[in-house]
This record gives structure tokens, C-alpha cells and sequence, in this order.
């Protein structure tokens, strides 16, 4: 089930790509991202995965979708995915650096033990971005998932970002 789950968002994720690059004025944007998430009440980290896509308005500010499988802790017993929607915010340090800050809400999904809940919470996060050139982009995040079950849960991780539209 959850393999069907990683290969729709994928072709989700190409989708937007397509529809992306065929309005060339829009400034949008897709990436990937790989970490580790760790669970406030368990105590346990886990290995975690994104993806998102996003619209910037201008230099400083866009609006950002997010999938991320928190991953699996507790001998496999516990899973938690998200699904975030999130205003971001970047502060340029140099040309080709910019902090991120980012705040919005999230719908998570989360299978303890067998019992399946979902609610919706509030999420934020901080980063740091490096821009290769004007498509491609690296950066460093931290972001974190309150309330989920109970207790926070923290996702540091590393994403490559694809940037579409014109310069």
C-alpha cells in the first residue's frame, strides 16, 4: 500500500512538472528531499523522504505543498505520513544563499500499533538554500510536525529543488 502511495505522488509530482514548464511564466518549482525524522514521545528517530512543489510570488515569498513519509519507528509499529501546505518565506545572506522560513498546516496520517488516526496541525520550519544557478537549488531544513499523535516530530533533511519558468 505504501508503495502505490510513493509511486502516485510521483506521478503527481510529473505532472506538475509538465503543466509547469508549458506556462513558462510562472516561476514554480519541484523537488525531492531524504533525512531522518525523530519522535518526541518514543524518543527514536527514523529515516524520512519528501516531496514538494511550489509557486514563488516574487524573490522573497511563495507558496509550498509537501508530502513526507515521517518514517516507520518502534519495530516497524509506527508510521506517520504528512501532507503540509505551507507559506515560505526567503531572506537572501549572499547571491546564491537564502535562509527559508516556512509556517502553514498539515493532514497526518498515523498507524500505531495498528490503530489509525489523522488530524490536521500546525507545522514550520527553518532552512537554508543554495542556489547552483537559476534552476537548480540545494538546501538544508529542519521542519517541525506538532501535535502528531500527541507529540512533535521533528524532520532534518537535504532536498535538490528543480526551478521552471523564465529568469
Amino acid at each position: 500500500m505504501m508503495k502505490f502511495g510513493w509511486v502516485l505522488a510521483l506521478i503527481l509530482f510529473a505532472s506538475v512538472a509538465n503543466a509547469a514548464e508549458r506556462v513558462r511564466n510562472l516561476n514554480t518549482y519541484i523537488g525531492a528531499g531524504v533525512g531522518a525524522s525523530k519522535d518526541e514521545i518514543l524518543d527514536e528517530s527514523a529515516a524520512a523522504g519528501k516531496l514538494f512543489a511550489g509557486l514563488t510570488y516574487n524573490t522573497f515569498s511563495g507558496l509550498e505543498a509537501s508530502y513526507a513519509h515521517l518514517g516507520s519507528i518502534a519495530n516497524n509499529q509506527v508510521t506517520a505520513d504528512a501532507t503540509a501546505l505551507n507559506l515560505v518565506v526567503f531572506a537572501p545572506l549572499t547571491e546564491s544563499l537564502r535562509l527559508l522560513a516556512k509556517a502553514g498546516i498539515y493532514y497526518y496520517q498515523l498507524d500505531s500499533y495498528g490503530v489509525k488516526s489523522n488530524d490536521n496541525e500546525l507545522t514550520y520550519g527553518l532552512g537554508l538554500k543554495y542556489n547552483f544557478d537559476y534552476r537548480n537549488a540545494i538546501r538544508g531544513e529542519w521542519e517541525r510536525y506538532s501535535h502528531l499523535g500527541g507529540g512533535d516530530v521533528d524532520m532534518y533533511s537535504v532536498s535538490y529543488s528543480y526551478r521552471f519558468g523564465r529568469q
